[in-house]
C-alpha cells in the first residue's frame, strides 16, 4: 500500500465499497474502474498487486473479464455474495417471526381486554336485579317486633315472596365434579374450557375455605357462572385454576361491599325505634299517633 501511495489507495478503498454493495464478489466491470480512478492510479494498483486485469497469472484469483478487473483475494476478506444472502434471509425471517408474535400478544392482550370490559358490563346490568330478587325483611319478623303481612294477617292477602332466580343446571355438574362429557357443547363444538376438562378440585375448595371467601359467596354457584361466562364468550385461559381464583376473589369483594353498605329502607322514628319495610313504617307511624291521642285525652 505504501508503494501504491495515497491516490490509488483512494481508488481502492472505493472499488472494494462499489463490489461489497453490488455483490460482485471482487468482479469489476472495466468502465467502473475507468470512472473512479486515473489510468495512472489503475496502473498502480496492477503494479503492486492490488488488482488484477484481464490474463493475469496470480494462481489464487479469478479471470475476470476481457474488459474487466478482481480486487486481489477479496474473497479472503469478504463474504461470498451466497453468504450475504443467505445471511440477509434468516434476517429476514427472524423479523417476520418477531412481528408475528408481537401481532398475536397484541391481539391477545386486546381480546382479554374486550372480554373483560363485557364481563364488568354484564355483571353491573345483572346487579340492580340481583338487589330487587334480595328479600326484604328477615325469616321471622318484618321490624323489631311488629309482625309482617308476609307471615299473614288474618283477613289480609299473603304478600309473595319475591321469586328467586332459577339456577343454572350446571351448578350439579360442577359440585359432583362431571367431566367434560356432561357439559352441553357450544354451536362450534366444546368450548376452551370445555377442552381442558375444568372441574374444582379439593384443594381449590380448601383455597376459597382458608382465605375466608367461602364464608361471603356460595362457591358452587359462583363456579356455576364461571363456566357459563366462559362457555358463552369462548375465551381462552392459560391457567383454568388461576382464572377461576380471582373470579373467587372478585365475587367475595362485591359481596363484602354490599354488607357494608347500610340498607336503603330502614327509618328511625321519634321513639328510638328503627323501622325496616313498608308495612312497619306505617304500623309504627300509627302507634305513635295512638299514644299521642292518648296522651292528649284529659280523660
Amino acid at each position: 500500500m505504501r508503494k501504491a501511495g495515497n491516490a490509488a489507495i483512494g481508488l481502492f478503498c472505493r472499488l472494494g465499497v462499489h463490489a461489497a454493495k453490488h455483490l460482485t464478489e471482487g468482479q469489476l466491470d472495466g468502465s467502473i474502474v475507468r470512472d473512479y480512478g486515473t489510468p495512472a492510479t489503475v496502473r498502480k494498483l496492477i503494479t503492486v498487486g492490488l488488482l488484477h486485469s484481464h490474463g493475469h497469472t496470480c494462481g489464487r484469483c479469478e479471470q475476470p473479464t476481457e474488459d474487466g478487473y478482481i480486487i486481489h483475494d477479496y474473497l479472503d476478506y469478504n463474504r461470498s455474495r451466497a453468504q450475504i444472502e443467505s445471511a440477509r434471509e434468516h434476517a429476514r425471517k427472524r423479523q417476520q417471526k418477531g412481528r408475528s408474535r408481537q401481532r398475536s400478544e397484541r391481539n391477545s392482550r386486546d381480546s382479554d381486554a374486550i372480554l373483560d370490559s363485557n364481563s364488568r358490563e354484564n355483571e353491573s346490568s345483572f346487579a340492580p336485579n340481583s338487589r330487587e330478587n334480595e328479600p326484604l325483611f328477615g325469616d321471622e319478623t318484618a321490624g323489631h317486633g311488629s309482625t309482617s303481612r308476609r307471615d299473614t294477617h288474618e283477613g289480609e292477602a299473603v304478600v309473595p315472596s319475591p321469586p328467586l332466580p332459577a339456577q343454572p343446571q350446571v351448578v350439579d355438574a360442577v359440585r359432583e365434579g362431571a367431566g367434560s362429557s356432561s357439559r352441553p357443547p357450544g354451536p362450534d363444538g366444546p368450548a376452551p374450557i370445555d377442552d381442558a376438562g375444568f372441574t374444582v378440585t379439593d384443594g381449590m375448595r380448601r383455597w376459597a375455605h382458608r382465605d375466608g371467601y367461602a364464608a361471603l359467596i356460595d362457591i358452587d354457584h359462583s363456579t356455576a357462572q364461571f363456566v357459563s361466562h366462559y362457555r358463552s364468550t369462548g375465551a381462552h385461559r392459560k391457567s383454568w385454576p388461576d382464572a377461576w381464583q380471582k373470579w373467587i376473589r372478585d365475587d367475595a369483594k362485591r359481596a363484602a361491599d354490599r354488607g357494608q353498605r347500610p340498607p336503603s329502607n330502614v327509618i328511625a322514628l321519634p321513639t328510638g325505634q328503627t323501622l325496616t319495610g313498608t308495612d312497619a313504617k306505617v304500623a309504627g307511624w300509627m302507634a305513635i299517633a295512638q299514644q299521642l291521642r292518648q296522651e292528649g285525652d284529659p280523660a
